[in-house]
């Protein structure tokens, strides 16, 4: 009796879950909006706000004492997220990054993640989710 009263239950609730859904148009990710995102104040802004947030990475102290492989090297990380409707930002992460700089790829998702709220961007006239591929360059 327990075990047919337990496979009613499961039977029950698998059925109660497959009856929830969620709109794909609620969630979907537009490639192509309207209007694009755009951080608030505009390029300048960001490119500020990434100046002033963006903390240095340099390489060991002892350079001598320290294989030439070892040393970080600067260069270009592309960072890819999300701005959601609310103008958050989310689902960060590195499209290119820096073999020879670990910490310099932590430090741009660690910025990246702190950003303050976008304006988002928009189709129809409506909200919409939508990626932004950020590029940072580093100088160690």
């Amino acid at each position: 009796m327990k075990s047919s009263l337990l496979f009613s239950l499961l039977l029950f609730s698998q059925m109660a879950f497959t009856q929830v859904t969620e709109s794909t148009i609620d969630t979907a990710i537009v490639t192509t909006p309207e209007k694009d995102p755009e951080y608030n104040g505009g390029f300048e802004a960001l490119a500020q706000y990434i100046t002033a947030n963006l903390e240095g990475v340099s390489n060991p102290k002892k350079k001598r004492s320290v294989p030439k492989e070892d040393l970080f090297e600067g260069g270009r990380v592309i960072v890819r997220f999300i701005i959601e409707k609310d103008g958050t930002v989310s689902n960060v992460v590195l499209e290119e990054r820096l073999r020879k700089c670990e910490p310099c790829n932590r430090e741009a998702i660690r910025v990246v993640k702190n950003m303050p709220k976008w304006k988002p961007g928009s189709k129809n006239g409506k909200a919409v989710r939508t990626y932004v591929r950020l590029p940072i360059r580093f100088e160690v």
